[in-house]
């Protein structure tokens, strides 16, 4: 496995080992419209990536192409590997393990991520059920622990709560507490 130098959160060089994810010459056409063309990246165990950029620039698409979530009409070119697997083409089962187990993903707008008619326990315990094999009484624990690890105060009230009811920055702290 390579070895290769890389500056740490605090700035100082670290060894690390190869991408978690690689992403090489990513392109994504849908109908008539290029809206990845040839983004490559690494993202390694411990290090976080933003992707900026104006609006229709692509940031969206390259995320929901790196977890499968591209509508059937999509054309994908390059490759998308996570733990050394291809995504790209890889059978539903696999994609299975992957998304929302191993990679998260985490949309600006919480409050469209979030559905208005169930609650903010409703969501978490289903999402914590479809990656775990654990009872609801299991899962409702854990999402309490997750809104509590995200700074969510009386995290076990929330649970109760509808999206409507919480702030933007808690919606928000919902969503990464979920992914």
């Amino acid at each position: 496995m390579e070895q290769q130098v890389s500056p740490s959160p605090t700035g100082s060089a670290t060894r690390s080992t190869a991408a978690l994810l690689e992403v090489r010459d990513l392109t994504v056409q849908v109908g008539r419209v290029a809206a990845v063309n040839g983004i490559s990246f690494d993202v390694r165990r411990g290090e976080f990536l933003g992707i900026v950029g104006e609006s229709g620039s692509g940031k969206s698409v390259t995320a929901k192409a790196i977890l499968g979530l591209l509508p059937e009409n999509a054309r994908i070119g390059g490759s998308i590997a996570f733990e050394g697997r291809e995504l790209l083409g890889a059978p539903s089962e696999l994609m299975r393990t992957v998304r929302g187990k191993r990679i998260g993903l985490v949309f600006q707008d919480a409050l469209a991520a979030l559905d208005p008619v169930y609650t903010i326990g409703d969501q978490l315990v289903e999402a914590l059920r479809a990656h775990v094999d654990v009872s609801k009484k299991a899962a409702r624990a854990r999402a309490a622990e997750l809104l509590a690890e995200v700074g969510i105060p009386r995290p076990e009230e929330r649970l109760d709560c509808y999206p409507h009811q919480l702030s933007g920055g808690q919606r928000q702290r919902v969503v990464i507490a979920a992914a």
